[in-house]
């Protein structure tokens, strides 16, 4: 049996949110298995019961470990749909049957909206693990995660920054591989599923995270199932169920490397990243007990990092050395309740010793970035929040111009008024998180784009500015009564010169935004920027976020 102490040793992430739960609501660790139950946890905000779905095999014995897989659903749907919706996920094959033929817990969190499981949606699936914890004994270390559509790119984004917490991942269509931190996939095998008659678009948001995981030699597994579209590659779920089993989690490595794109996830294993040298690069720490009484640390945009000297991979007694690049940084005692703190100063590093600080992934709203003097928006012909993003992504890039649209985020998801968290601009910017590209167009070209975006029927007061292209390093006018093609009627961009202009790579990828027949014809260049973290550099490097109403789009009425 494994004791809460060796729980939280092992996962002490979630302790707090394991100790201090209330008395199980539904069944006990006694009752007799073999149910699907509809179970709830109370909303860290205010108090207000998120329902899941539980599956509980009968082949379970209370009192035994079990493992447990996290399931989470695509865009659309719920914390049902893996259960109850037969049409796009058969019975027979399913979650139910997978769970009965390999005698495991399998967890189905709400995503709280199409969030990507960001923000509430990643409280949801913690929340959701915590709750299942309290209630059944499950096994630490056979934790995994999968998940489609939706649910597959938040399966990868949970497991890359979160590493140590699943032992396995198995993304199914998943739209985006959150390629800039694949490295943290080092000890977490993934194995990425798709139809082959799924669009391009989730294939190339796949290929780009799977072809850096392989290259780095990691465990990575791509198969992409014949005849199927996006929905059939999620049809059987016993060999995904069978595949995940297979590992274990390596919960305690000796070496690794930790990718950090911001302060949102910045622990792994023994390390706490606490400060980045410049947002929205990444961080990257290169970790490695050379001893058992040393650790040997190199760092990329790091200007201040813990050391945890873990137990299960440092002695306990004795000094503890940890050095920086083959450098000594800090030797002395250090117990496991503490951590080493290593802090640059100008071309040198400094040491502290402070009591270990453990990052509860179930916190929001606590990664404050930037102050907002007022809300931000996508209302109007021309949004404050379009303009905001679009600057953002000129300043990433260089750009001339940069151009950006809303059309694939319903809800509107403003910045409030205020203080700014980390998951305001991560939640805001939803559902794109390519990286941006750079493309070369001439000012009657952009026009060109600019007057396809403009819908037909005159936008009510209010409605968000979903269709029209919002713009940076420019100004035009329209007016929509008149032909396609003519309806630019002022604009300060020279038509014959050309322009270096941003662009979000959804747009490339699936013309989210109507590119006048220039689709899959443009010639352009991946950033390596993200989409989110061009916005993180924007605020942090600001300090400020505003984007106020100036005349660049303007409607003749």
């Amino acid at each position: 049996m494994v004791s809460a102490f060796q729980r939280a040793r092992v996962w002490p992430w979630l302790v707090s949110a394991i100790l201090l739960a209330p008395a199980p609501a539904g069944r006990s660790a006694d009752a007799f298995p073999g149910a699907d139950e509809r179970l709830s946890y109370p909303c860290p905000l205010d108090g207000s019961p998120q329902d899941y779905r539980l599956y509980i095999p009968r082949g379970h014995r209370p009192g035994q470990p079990i493992p447990l897989v996290v399931a989470l659903h695509g865009s659309g749907g719920n914390e049902n749909s893996f259960f109850d919706d037969a049409a796009h996920y058969p019975a027979p094959d399913g979650l139910k049957a997978a769970a009965e033929q390999h005698t495991v817990l399998v967890a189905c969190p709400s995503a709280r909206g199409n969030t990507n499981y960001r923000g509430l949606g990643a409280v949801a699936v913690f929340r959701v693990i915590a709750d299942v914890q309290r209630r059944y004994l499950v096994d630490p270390d056979r934790i995994y995660i999968t998940g489609h559509s939706m649910g597959g790119t938040g399966a990868t984004d949970l497991a890359l920054h979160h590493p140590g917490v699943f032992a396995a991942v198995v993304p199914i269509a998943a739209a985006r591989s959150i390629r800039w931190v694949a490295a943290n996939a080092q000890h977490t095998p993934f194995w990425w599923i798709g139809g082959e008659r799924d669009h391009s678009y989730y294939k190339l948001g796949v290929a780009v995270g799977y072809e850096r995981m392989r290259q780095l030699g990691y465990p990575v597994r791509l198969t992409e199932l014949a005849g199927e579209d996006h929905y059939g590659a999620a049809r059987d779920f016993r060999p995904v169920i069978a595949w995940l089993l297979q590992h274990r989690r390596v919960a305690h490595p000796k070496e690794f490397v930790f990718e950090v794109d911001t302060a949102l996830h910045p622990q792994a294993h023994w390390i706490t990243v606490e400060r980045l040298a410049q947002a929205g690069r990444i961080g990257v720490v290169r970790a490695r007990a050379t001893s058992p009484q040393q650790a040997d640390l190199t760092l990329e945009n790091v200007d201040r990092v813990a050391v945890w000297r873990d137990p299960a991979v440092f002695a306990i007694r004795g000094a503890f050395t940890v050095s920086v690049a083959g450098r000594r940084v800090f030797e002395g005692p250090v117990s496991p309740t503490e951590t080493v703190t290593l802090t640059r100063r100008a071309n040198d590093w400094t040491s502290e010793v402070h009591a270990r600080r453990i990052v509860d992934p179930t916190e929001y709203r606590c990664h404050p970035v930037a102050e907002a003097p007022f809300p931000l928006d996508h209302s109007g012909t021309e949004s404050t929040l379009g303009n905001w993003i679009a600057d953002a992504m000129r300043a990433a890039t260089g750009a001339e111009v940069a151009l950006y649209n809303h059309r694939l985020t319903p809800p509107d998801r403003p910045i409030p008024a205020g203080t700014v968290d980390i998951v305001d601009l991560l939640q805001c910017s939803l559902p794109g998180d390519q990286d941006l590209v750079l493309v070369e167009l001439t000012g009657a070209e952009i026009g060109e784009i600019l007057d396809a975006n403009i819908p037909a029927q005159l936008q009510e007061p209010g409605d968000a500015a979903n269709l029209l292209v919002q713009i940076s390093g420019g100004r035009y006018t329209f007016d929509r009564r008149l032909a396609p093609g003519r309806r630019i009627v002022n604009s300060d961009l020279d038509v014959n010169r050309r322009y270096r202009v941003a662009l979000e790579g959804q747009v490339i990828e699936r013309e989210t935004m109507r590119l006048a027949g220039r689709f899959k014809r443009l010639d352009f260049r991946s950033t390596d920027v993200p989409f989110t973290l061009a916005l993180y550099a924007h605020a942090a490097r600001t300090g400020e976020i505003t984007g106020r109403r100036e005349g660049r789009v303007v409607e003749i009425r």
